[in-house]
């Protein structure tokens, strides 16, 4: 008769403990999140014939652990914490300690016998780090941005409204030679400036215009301090744009390797490679969602009512789940709702009930996860012509 091992992960040290198929507690005891901690672990479980190992994925700590018990031919379950706290209180535990924590794991476990995931943990967790680290640097890309954009109100604040966009080629490429409206005015070869990979040149009639602005520039900043600080603020800016780039290039490479889903994934309208690795890396196995609906209330987008005695609030979005992939659809249903052309009818089918434009969006978010649902249960690319199941899943949306 197998056994079964919960492990309570820690910042230095582990909680274990080792049930049998009825839960009964066999064994229990700690050791260092170390190799000769590891080693300590192996032997405490010499005796047993371990069915399973279970730990929560909660911080990063337990990402060695996990490796390590792979390597040594342990069959390894990574649970969800709220599934376990869940459990913990149906078991009516009245103290929380690690090894209670390890024992209560050890028995869900053994209760509930969960399925190993279809995607890698290791590839999951790469994919959910490097979306993270992509969302976050997309973060610093916009600070960075509007950063440039205080320092040209002092300088040349005529420069954005003749150029647009500050972190595209042409307006770095610019303002990393000429910061200032001072400089601008100045220059002599304007006009046969190049910028971009194809480079394009910036033209007489724009260099006519820029200069023409930056002469008669309100701009009170005209110091080689604050063109210093500029030429620093684009640097910046291009240096995150490397970043994000090279880790969409990697996202790249590890989903063609590692998930066949993901091709399917990037036929839905308003998918592209950083949202569809974030999508797989926090959602992981899809079987773990037995309908749309729940994979709905993980992400947090399904409605909330506030109704009390004679009062009747208005039914909110949720916004209990997940907050990362939560926000990352969001972005992904505004893109859907000008390319994607079911998301595009439902969106008007909405506004044309007398819904609010936020609410709508709301709506088009929760066909938007049907659609994903759909597409990663089925294994069918999206077409809004075809795919019949898919379709089906996303007409259930309302």
């Amino acid at each position: 008769m197998g056994c079964f091992v919960g492990i309570d992960v820690g910042k230095s040290k582990h909680a274990y403990a080792v049930v049998d198929a009825d839960g009964a507690a066999l064994a229990s005891g700690e050791f260092a999140g170390t190799a000769s901690g590891f080693v300590k672990l192996q032997r405490a479980l010499r005796g047993f014939e371990v069915e399973a190992v279970g730990m929560e994925a909660t911080g990063h700590y337990w990402r060695n652990l996990w490796q390590a018990l792979g390597h040594a031919g342990y069959a390894c379950r990574l649970l969800n914490p709220t599934a376990t706290v869940y459990y913990r209180r149906m078991s009516l535990m009245k103290h929380k300690t690690d090894a209670l924590d390890a024992l209560c794991i050890a028995r869900y476990l053994a209760s509930v016998r969960p399925a190993e995931r279809g995607l890698g943990v290791e590839a999951q967790e790469c994919l959910r780090t490097l979306a993270r680290s992509q969302a976050a640097t997309a973060e610093q890309i916009t600070e960075a941005v509007n950063r440039l954009h205080k320092q040209l109100d002092l300088s040349f604040p005529e420069f954005p409204k003749l150029i647009g966009r500050l972190d595209a080629p042409k307006a770095l490429m610019l303002l990393e030679q000429y910061p200032t409206a001072l400089l601008m005015g100045r220059a002599r070869t304007l006009a046969d400036k190049c910028y971009g990979k194809q480079n394009h040149r910036i033209g007489a009639p724009l260099a006519r215009r820029l200069q023409d602005a930056a002469r008669n520039s309100f701009g009170c900043a005209q110091t080689s301090s604050d063109a210093l600080l500029i030429r620093q603020s684009v640097r910046h800016i291009r240096l995150l744009h490397e970043q994000s780039q090279e880790l969409i290039r990697e996202m790249e490479a590890l989903v063609a390797e590692q998930d066949r889903d993901v091709a399917n994934l990037l036929s839905v309208p308003g998918i592209a490679i950083k949202s569809a690795a974030a999508v797989i890396g926090e959602i992981g196995d899809i079987t773990r969602f037995a309908t749309a609906k729940k994979l709905a209330g993980y992400i947090g987008a399904h409605p909330r009512f506030h109704d009390s005695g004679n009062k009747s609030g208005h039914p909110r979005m949720s916004k209990a789940g997940n907050k990362r992939l939560r926000r990352i659809l969001w972005q992904c249903t505004i893109v859907a709702m000008k390319h994607n052309p079911i998301i595009k009818a439902h969106y008007e089918k909405k506004l044309a009930e007398g819904k609010k434009k936020m609410v709508a969006i709301g709506h088009c978010m929760n066909k938007l996860i049907h659609i994903i649902w759909g597409v990663l249960t089925y294994h069918e690319p999206f077409d809004p012509n075809g795919g019949i199941r898919v379709q089906k899943v996303a007409r259930n949306a309302v």
